[in-house]
């Protein structure tokens, strides 16, 4: 029933799936109700795709969990349950409410209809409580979940959008019942003999079909989800004592050897131990070139073995595989709220009340103030105002396009942390590149060789042989450079290593030197200084300077794109490196950046990103090291590459599951395209209702009447005398539902 995920980097949790959310009203009763059981510190529920996550300080109470959301009025789903078929089940409840209401309801609308076209003269007496028989079982069949909800929200003296339709529903019930029923009880007020069950029954059959629809639309927003959790195959095999058998990827054991053929899917994350293949890694990273794959490299669940067989060691299984840690975050990311919509919930909070006041003057006007049937007038208006304020569109504004942004980018490989993170990234106007290992490949290329008093084969062998007994990458190029070449190294004694400045050894009987500008002068080895973009590595032999190997990093293939993305979109941008100014400009020139900071050392980045923001900045830094961190933790925004540390994608808000700068742009330029969408619904939600409640008042009356009447192609949605129909106020909330739904779907097909 509970599904526990947990996380070095995070507090315990578990997520809940919970069934019979439908607005923002649901999700804060069902955050109250959690929060008060034992064990939870706090809950965070997303009604988009039906879950909440909850944060453990003690021991769960499991049965009081079950008894809260009960107690809510809501139904906590078991793990097992399948969830497309849940989210099925949900919609034919919905449509088995709707479509008998809808039915009947327009069948008694045109019925009456053809009455008055064709004056047929029925008999008030039989056909009205006619329609009462009728419509009454109907209504109480499809209105029933909205009363138990709304009686359950006034017994904690709270009201949501149940309440406004259920009021709206009973008013227009009522007033029918008593006209088709009771005729006397009319006579004498100012109120005609008319019946609206069929506007009743429309209003629910409209707001049980955009329920379903609104169910459907929602499966699709977190359809991204879904995806991943189906990604990772459900068995494995595995090699035991030298015969392969299938058993449940669930019972895989950390250690044990797995086979791969080609074309299956990998179950669970691990190291290969024999064999070599190519993988495709998009689901993960969103890059669909495959990886290549031999002894030594990682394997990721959920991804798929392209053209090789291997065995590989399981190091990670069940929710510790990558593939579980994404789905966890993309959760975490939908169910957490953004600062705007906790804005949104706290105007929703307030809204039904102000609605059901505004309902109530609106009834006490007309039936006051109205001219000819005024107390007819007050029912229709006051149940135009109570269903046309549904405050719907307003509450899935903003977790619908945050649902459809986490979700889309996950398909990029971009993993935001939480709501907040998105959101924040929606505001970055200045992004910070890291070079080495962001913006650069990290791996050093022999540029230029310079030889003095030998060769530069000899410059070559002598640096390379030195250099194959130490670590630093820069040496790693140059022995690499000699492997190419074909040069034979020496042997080499009393390797010392001489950290930040380079190494020194003895080949072929005297001492060589191979390092930076700092050990030549520790070494009193004269150099002529002159610093180019690309790094120098000097040589020296028994103190004098044989000669100097530059090395450039190259940029990666997708950097300049990135930048130039950004670039478009006017952001402004800046390049932090610890090289030397001319490298750092030689990248900044390639790269098109011209805001650039050189020699920074690692402590001193948080400083250089403190000072943008001082510039009234909103800062993104995007890094991939230890030494990033401080950055990434000061930026308004921390970005890390999959490839860099734990620290990095710890301390980040955003991950980035592949080395790639152009995901870093995205992420940026998605998160802005998903604060556009909010923005978006915001204004719809709060504009319809400023716009559609005073029509639903009735304030369109005079303007009619000054104009001579209503005219003709408006009076479906006026009437005869310029009220707002209920219905078309039913057809309306619901519009404005899914436009808002369809407006965050846009995301899933987002590109930059």
């Amino acid at each position: 029933m509970l599904r526990v995920m947990t996380t070095a980097a995070e507090p315990q949790t578990q997520t809940l799936r919970i069934d019979g959310m439908h607005c923002a009203a649901c999700v804060r009763r069902v955050e109250r109700a959690l929060v008060k059981v034992d064990g939870v510190s706090e809950a965070s529920a997303d009604f988009i795709a039906g879950r909440a996550i909850i944060e453990l300080d003690g021991v769960l109470d499991d049965a009081g969990v079950t008894a809260a959301i009960s107690g809510a009025g809501y139904e906590l789903v078991d793990e097992g349950t399948e969830e497309t078929a849940a989210d099925s089940v949900d919609i034919r409840r919905q449509l088995s409410r709707a479509l008998p209401a809808l039915v009947s309801g327009w069948g008694i609308f045109f019925a009456m209809q053809a009455n008055r076209w064709a004056e047929l003269g029925w008999n008030q007496d039989l056909i009205f409580p006619i329609f009462f028989a009728v419509a009454t079982p109907t209504l109480a069949w499809g209105l029933w979940p909205m009363v138990r909800r709304a009686a359950l929200a006034a017994s904690r003296r709270s009201t949501d959008m149940d309440t406004l339709i259920v009021l709206g529903v009973a008013a227009a019930w009522a007033y029918s019942a008593v006209s088709a029923l009771a005729p006397s009880v009319l006579e004498g007020a100012d109120a005609s003999r008319d019946v609206f069950f069929d506007t009743a029954l429309i209003i629910v059959g409209f707001v049980s079909l955009g329920r379903a629809l609104e169910a459907r639309v929602r499966l699709r927003a977190a359809a991204a989800l879904t995806r991943l959790l189906e990604l990772a195959p459900q068995t494995a095999r595995v090699v035991e004592n030298g015969l392969e058998r299938d058993i449940p990827a669930s019972d895989v054991a950390i250690g044990g050897s797995v086979r791969v053929r080609p074309g299956e899917q990998i179950p669970v994350d691990g190291v290969v131990a024999a064999g070599d293949s190519s993988v495709d890694e998009s689901m993960l990273t969103g890059e669909s070139v495959p990886v290549g794959k031999s002894v030594g490299d990682d394997v990721f669940a959920g991804t798929l073995n392209l053209d090789g067989a291997f065995t590989y060691r399981a190091t990670q299984v069940g929710s510790e595989t990558t593939l579980a840690r994404i789905t966890q975050t993309v959760e975490r990311a939908q169910a957490s709220k953004a600062p705007v919509q906790r804005l949104a919930d706290r105007i929703a909070g307030v809204f039904v009340p102000i609605v059901v006041l505004i309902a109530i003057v609106t009834f006490i006007a007309w039936a006051v103030f109205g001219d000819g049937a005024s107390w007819t007038s007050a029912v229709l208006s006051s149940v135009a105002v109570l269903v046309v304020a549904c405050p719907c569109a307003l509450g899935l504004a903003t977790p619908a396009a945050i649902a459809a942004g986490s979700g889309r980018a996950a398909r990029l490989g971009i993993l935001f942390r939480d709501a907040e993170a998105l959101e924040a990234a929606g505001r970055i106007d200045t992004v910070a590149w890291d070079k080495t290992g962001t913006l650069t490949t990290g791996r050093h290329d022999v540029d230029s060789i310079e030889a003095n008093a030998v060769s530069e084969a000899e410059l070559i062998r002598l640096a390379a042989s030195v250099e194959r007994h130490s670590e630093h990458p820069l040496g790693e190029a140059i022995v690499a450079h000699a492997e190419e070449r074909g040069i034979d190294l020496a042997e080499v004694t009393n390797f010392r290593a001489r950290p930040g400045s380079g190494a020194t050894a003895g080949v072929d009987g005297r001492e060589i030197a191979v390092g930076s500008l700092r050990l030549m002068r520790e070494l009193s080895v004269p150099v002529n200084e002159n610093e180019g973009a690309a790094t120098p590595v000097y040589v020296a032999r028994d103190g004098e300077l044989l000669g100097v190997v530059r090395l450039t990093d190259q940029p990666k293939n997708s950097a300049r794109e990135a930048v130039e993305l950004l670039h478009r979109r006017e952001f402004e941008q800046a390049l932090i490196s610890g090289d030397t100014e001319p490298a750092a400009e030689a990248i900044g020139r390639a790269m098109g950046i011209e805001r650039l900071h050189a020699r920074v050392l690692p402590t001193d980045k948080a400083e250089v990103i403190s000072r943008l923001q001082s510039e009234q900045r909103r800062v993104a830094m995007v890094g991939d090291g230890i030494n990033d961190a401080p950055a990434l933790a000061q930026a308004d925004l921390g970005l890390a590459m999959r490839s860099g540390s734990d620290i990095a994608l710890e301390t980040a808000q955003v991950a980035l599951m592949q080395s790639n700068p152009r995901r870093a742009a995205e992420a940026v330029l998605l998160a802005r395209a998903t604060r556009r969408v909010i923005r978006q619904n915001l204004a719809f939600a709060f504009g319809y209702n400023i716009l559609l409640i005073p029509l639903a008042a009735g304030l369109a009356v005079p303007i009619f009447d000054a104009v001579g009447g209503v005219p003709g192609g408006l009076v479906w949605l006026f009437g005869d005398r310029g009220q707002f129909e209920p219905i078309a106020a039913a057809l309306a909330m619901v519009a404005s539902s899914i436009s808002v739904l369809t407006n965050a779907l846009r995301l899933n097909r987002w590109r930059a």
